[in-house]
């Protein structure tokens, strides 16, 4: 038997809490030349060809101007161990950036250290969608951990891990 919710915000905000995603941090270099880093659960895989994916980036954020105009951008999955990590750039404002969160991959940009996956985007498009903008992503690199890891997992408005099954 399921509850029938009087459609609102809060509801959907519930309803949706209980799809299970994965945690990313999207990371830019701005017009000054600093990092900025900010914590998703809204990546999505696209198209292969070209490769895309996409992520939402909330209209009223402190950083709005420099990831909607970034023409390049990282992004880092993360890890079930980086918890820490998540938490500290999901933080609303200016999050402090602590410099050994991050490490300069091969196309330039800064990424998470030691995150399950990593990828060099430029901007293929960005889509006004509600209060969020839709960032589409054209993929020009990645990376991924050879340790075997986990992934860290968003659920219910937490963060946790998958359940290991020998």
């Amino acid at each position: 038997m399921s509850d029938h919710l009087t459609p609102g915000p809060a509801a959907f905000r519930q309803l949706m809490s209980q799809f299970a995603t994965g945690v990313a941090v999207v990371s830019v270099v701005t017009d000054s030349g600093e990092v900025a880093a900010m914590t998703i659960n809204s990546l999505v895989s696209v198209s292969l060809d070209p490769m895309l994916v996409s992520w939402s980036l909330q209209n009223a954020s402190s950083q709005f101007a420099a990831y909607a105009g970034a023409e390049r951008f990282a992004i880092s999955i993360l890890a079930e161990g980086q918890q820490v990590l998540a938490r500290r750039y999901a933080a609303r404002g200016s999050s402090a950036l602590i410099a050994q969160d991050f490490e300069t991959g091969d196309h330039g940009l800064p990424v998470i250290a030691g995150a399950l996956g990593q990828l060099a985007c430029t901007r293929f498009a960005a889509h006004p969608a509600g209060d969020h903008t839709l960032i589409l992503g054209k993929v020009e690199a990645m990376a991924q951990a050879t340790a075997e890891s986990r992934p860290l997992v968003f659920f219910g408005g937490r963060f946790g891990a998958l359940e290991h099954h020998h």
